[in-house]
């Protein structure tokens, strides 16, 4: 990239700050940071298109046409507690704020990387969602697109430690819900206890909740909500439990439904899928992967992980997906969130060469 490294970790402090201090849960208005994003690549002579849900939307846009496509997501989880650090604060040249490793950091290279890019002539598209961390129908629209189609590849920026992530469990979460009679509780004969069926329930498949020792090669599954009752002294007419199941291939959302149901039976209960995501696969032999690797260098792995990203989307339109980016994967959705600015810099300039190498230029 053309400028010195100061001025480059300079650049990436501004954009980053400007990111962070934007709010954007689910719960935020989406539109100034979309405006924010859409302002930065207009200054680069891009013209970006908008799809998806209209308060949620993904940004895309070209150079071009063909070239790698690099991917990010703008929005983030809420700020929760425990923070010892105000968004946008820096201190030795780490920057702390909620999203600024998931993954603000990724975007701000992406647009960094734009630059450069535009500036030396080299196709590429980019594209912005800002609904991962809920539906992800942004990216589902984008993958639709001819650009995603034609694309040499499609990086997104999630935080890896500049490893490859090229293979993904498959997501499935489902609800279970019971009914019984509401009665008082000094006489239950005359109720019929609706968590007490659910707790029946959940029983007989305890065995697919164990942890077990390989969590990356083998299904996990937690029960994670439970409601029911309305007060201590009355019998619950209704409960419902919410549950994961993270899988790896080639299991699919069907045959973990088999597997659950084949302990719970067919009786006394009511199962909803709530959410599905198949698992992803990249060949890791593929051009696309082998050159990222190459650029990199020695130091990065090819990975699988348990948790679901936009790759999932995109596979659908282009089986050349891969996760990297800079920042650590385990400090997203923690207090005192924080990327180091230099692996900012040093994505901006991996993906720079990478769609140059990618293009030929």
């Amino acid at each position: 990239m053309p400028r010195d490294g100061d001025s480059l970790k300079g650049n990436a402090e501004n954009i980053l700050s400007d990111l962070v201090l934007m709010k954007s849960t689910s719960d935020d208005d989406q539109k100034p940071i979309v405006d924010y994003v859409s302002q930065y690549l207009r200054r680069l002579g891009l013209r970006p298109r908008y799809l998806g849900d209209a308060a949620h939307p993904a940004i895309l846009t070209q150079h071009r046409t063909g070239g790698v496509m690099l991917s990010g997501h703008l929005d983030t989880v809420p700020h929760g507690d425990g923070w010892t650090r105000e968004d946008g604060d820096v201190e030795g040249g780490v920057i702390y704020g909620r999203g600024a490793c998931d993954m603000k950091g990724g975007c701000t290279a992406m647009l960094m990387a734009a630059e450069a890019l535009v500036a030396g002539n080299v196709p590429f598209s980019v594209c912005f969602t800002t609904d991962e961390e809920t539906t992800m129908h942004g990216a589902a629209a984008a993958a639709r697109s001819k650009i995603v189609e034609k694309a040499a590849a499609v990086v997104v920026a999630e935080p890896s430690n500049f490893n490859i992530v090229i293979k993904e469990k498959g997501l499935l979460q489902f609800s279970l819900s019971t009914t019984g009679r509401a009665a008082h509780a000094s006489m239950p004969e005359l109720g019929d206890n609706a968590i007490a069926k659910m707790t029946s329930v959940l029983h007989r498949f305890k065995e697919l909740q164990r942890v077990p020792d390989d969590t990356l090669k083998r299904m996990t599954l937690s029960v994670n909500t439970i409601k029911g009752g309305t007060r201590i002294n009355v019998i619950p007419s209704a409960c419902s439990a919410e549950i994961d199941v993270r899988y790896p291939p080639p299991m699919t959302a069907e045959s973990v439904l088999g597997l659950v149901r084949n302990k719970i039976g067919s009786r006394g209960y009511q199962l909803s899928v709530l959410h599905q995501l198949d698992p992803v696969e990249t060949n890791p032999k593929s051009r696309a992967v082998k050159k990222l690797q190459a650029i990199i260098g020695p130091t990065a792995k090819l990975e699988t992980v348990p948790y679901a990203t936009e790759i999932v989307m995109f596979r659908r339109g282009n089986p050349r997906v891969m996760v990297c980016g800079p920042g650590d994967p385990k400090g997203c959705h923690i207090a005192d969130e924080k990327v180091d600015l230099s692996s900012v810099v040093r994505a901006a300039e991996l993906y720079t060469e990478y769609c140059s190498r990618m293009s030929g230029a």
